[in-house]
Parts: structure tokens; sequence; C-alpha cells
């Protein structure tokens, strides 16, 4: 007999032992609800991406000299907005919206896209208090990105967004737009946006 997933058995205390706030990671979440709906249609969009914003975040680094994290203020280029849509068979929607910038993270996309189906998910009962407060600031809780089954269907015809999100990121790693778009699926394009977003990634860390 297979064991029920039991979110209790994978809850993360982000708070203190004497003031516990319990939280459930994305990842969890997603087993949780690909257990109870199997198929549950998940999507994600990209709302705004701005490659030239010029952002500054406040965030914690280990100083060696004092042995302890310390708030330091970093600025950097790139603002997105992600926007997740989880549909359930039983006809429920549940929607959630994050931002992210490259001063706070290397790899903002996939921050704020896995911070947006946290949030979709939560929105459909399938979280904790805690995760429904995704405190933003100090001590926020920001999940690594997840792994997931696409709930697209790759072999579409790719969307206007994407070539237009192509268009930047290539320009951003000083390439020239795509000679030709024709022929090109949703499935090629999502697997050209993430080796651009990486390859980016790359070269922000060596420059």
């Amino acid at each position: 007999m297979v064991n029920q997933f039991n979110p209790s058995e994978h809850l993360t205390n982000i708070g203190t032992d004497k003031k516990p706030r319990m939280y459930l990671e994305v990842k969890h979440r997603l087993v949780w609800l690909r257990e109870q709906c199997p198929d549950a249609e998940i999507s994600t969009e990209i709302l705004h991406l701005d490659l030239e914003k010029e952002v500054s975040a406040e965030v914690y680094e280990w100083d060696e000299a004092q042995r302890k994290s310390v708030k330091v203020v970093k600025h950097g280029k790139g603002l997105v907005i992600f926007k997740a849509t989880i549909k359930l068979p039983s006809g429920a929607i549940g929607t959630g919206t994050k931002m992210e910038n490259a001063a706070a993270f290397g790899d903002f996309l996939e921050k704020a896209e896995t911070g947006s189906i946290g949030r979709a998910l939560a929105s459909l009962g399938y979280g904790t208090a805690a995760t429904d407060e995704m405190s933003e600031g100090e001590g926020r809780v920001v999940d690594s990105p997840v792994e997931r089954k696409p709930s697209y269907d790759p072999d579409k015809p790719c969307t206007e967004q994407q070539l237009a999100t192509l268009d930047k990121l290539r320009a951003q790693l000083g390439m020239q737009s795509l000679a030709s778009t024709d022929g090109l699926t949703f499935g090629d394009c999502a697997s050209m946006l993430r080796d651009l977003n990486k390859r980016l990634q790359e070269q922000k860390k060596a420059s």
C-alpha cells in the first residue's frame, strides 16, 4: 500500500523555537497537488521583463570577520514579474504573481517563476499560514527553483511573448535576433529561453 503524502512531515520552521512559523516548500506542495489532483494544469507566464532595469536589494551575507550574517545592499540589472495559474479538474483556479530582481538573486527568473507557483498553490489551500504570509524583506523565504513536468503542449506554435523575451535575452548577450522564427514551437522557445537565461547568469557571474 502506497503511503499518502503527509504535508506535516515536510514542514520547516522558519521562525524560532519560541515563535515557530511552519513553512512548506513549493517542491513538497507540488507533490501534494499531484497526488490529489494528478490532472491539474500548471502554466506560467512573464507579465513583465526588463533586463536593463537598475535594481538594488538588501540581502544577508556571511561576514567572516564578524562571524555572522550581515545585511548588505547589492545592485544589479534585471527585473521580472511572473504569473502562475493552476487549474484543477474540479474547475477551481488559483493564481499567483511574484516579482524578483537580479540584485537579490542571480537566478531571479527561476526564483520568480517558482514563487508565483507557490502562491498559486497556496491560494488553493496547498500551503500553511507561513506560506500565505510569504514575508518580503528581512528573513523572507524564497524557494529554490523546482523541476516540474510541463503542463503545456510543446508542439503548439510559439507565442509572441516568447519571441519578445527571446529577443531581449539575445540582445542582452550581444546576439542578433533570430533570422527566422518559422516553425518554432512552444517547446522550442521554452528550451531556448532556459538556455539563454543560463548563459546570461554565467556571463554575469564571470563579469
